[in-house]
């Protein structure tokens, strides 16, 4: 059998190699990322009311990434991230604690070793992560020792047992939470250690939600909402116009990112699935522009399909460049066969 290497360039034409390794340029979250006004808007409000900012809107229209952004347009280092599962707890987004050492440590313990206390427990076994880190950090307890604000993004909320949205909005608010594992006193009475924050230096929390079930009233009571739609031509091109850093080796004309969204608008109507976002627009057009690709060649796809061995590269390039765009096969397949039949361009 062949063996296959990806890596290892197998066509005089770069241009059309799959194989080839043109990757995609590293870019900093956040650091191209332009909100709308009215996202702004809801970004100022939910800090002067020091309220987390709830979010909404389909995948790929860019809500993650706003907690990318907020950081670095303040300076306060990048976000903590907690991504929730089905079975996280409150405690979850707040510290991990290695039992099994503390287990292991305890038992190793010869007659006469130091004693245990609080604050090396709290050194050797427990790790402050997400929310929990961002309390610390707003009275100084990190390797510099000096407090500071922090932005945590808690990704897809709505996946969260019931009760766990309520229980972190009453620990953002009182800036406090409980370690158990840290309370070394013998006396049945004796106060749960407990970890305190600065109000002042609340941190900044942004939720993002796919609203795959109902969050509590409750919580949404206590939050600032905003839905961040699919944008409009006018702001999808003022989007793609501003990835400087990704396409710097190959700039974007005004022509160039309009003819490409009237493209992905066309595209997009063909999808009965799940629509393409802003996120896939930003990638096909990188992906195409790095193949030397333009919207105009996919309009006359099939005038230029016969006797030319690198016309039917290129139009085989063409049509794997939808999967960026499509998710589903049905989609996949109504895509090819309108730029195939070139009902596309109507």
């Amino acid at each position: 059998m062949e063996n296959y290497n990806f890596y290892e360039q197998r066509e005089a034409d770069a241009k059309f190699d799959l194989g080839s390794a043109m990757q995609l340029p590293d870019v900093e979250l956040g650091e191209e990322y332009h909100p709308s006004d009215a996202l702004k808007k809801a970004v100022n409000v939910a800090l002067m009311l020091q309220k987390p900012l709830l979010l909404t809107g389909q995948p790929g229209t860019g809500k993650s990434e706003l907690a990318y952004h907020i950081a670095a347009h303040f300076g306060w280092g990048k976000p903590e991230l907690f991504v929730t599962r089905t079975d996280s707890t409150a405690t979850d987004l707040l510290y991990r604690y290695d039992s099994l050492a503390h287990f292991n440590r305890v038992n190793m313990q010869k007659a006469g070793d130091e004693v245990l206390t609080a604050e090396k427990i709290e050194k050797m076994f427990i790790k402050y992560v997400a929310l929990g880190r961002a309390i610390c950090d707003s009275v100084g307890q990190n390797p510099e020792h000096t407090p500071r604000r922090r932005v945590v993004l808690i990704d897809e909320i709505d996946k969260a047992p019931r009760d766990l949205p309520n229980d972190i909005l009453t620990t953002i608010e009182l800036m406090t939470f409980d370690v158990p594992e840290l309370n070394t006193c013998d006396d049945e009475e004796c106060s749960i250690y407990e970890k305190k924050g600065n109000p002042a230096l609340k941190p900044v929390v942004i939720l993002t939600s796919n609203s795959e079930k109902t969050l509590p009233e409750a919580f949404l009571r206590r939050c600032v909402f905003f839905h961040i739609d699919m944008p409009d031509e006018h702001q999808l091109r003022k989007i793609l116009l501003s990835k400087k850093q990704l396409f710097r080796d190959m700039p974007l004309t005004i022509e160039e990112a309009t003819a490409f969204i009237i493209l992905f608008n066309k595209i997009s109507k063909i999808v009965n699935g799940k629509k393409p976002a802003t996120h896939e627009l930003i990638l096909w057009v990188w992906w195409m522009k790095r193949r030397g690709l333009t919207p105009d060649d996919i309009y006359k796809f099939k005038s230029d399909t016969v006797g030319s061995d690198t016309l039917e590269k290129r139009n085989n390039t063409i049509l794997s460049g939808m999967s960026i765009l499509t998710k589903e096969s049905r989609d996949l397949k109504a895509v090819n066969d309108a730029i195939g039949t070139n009902t596309i361009a109507q």
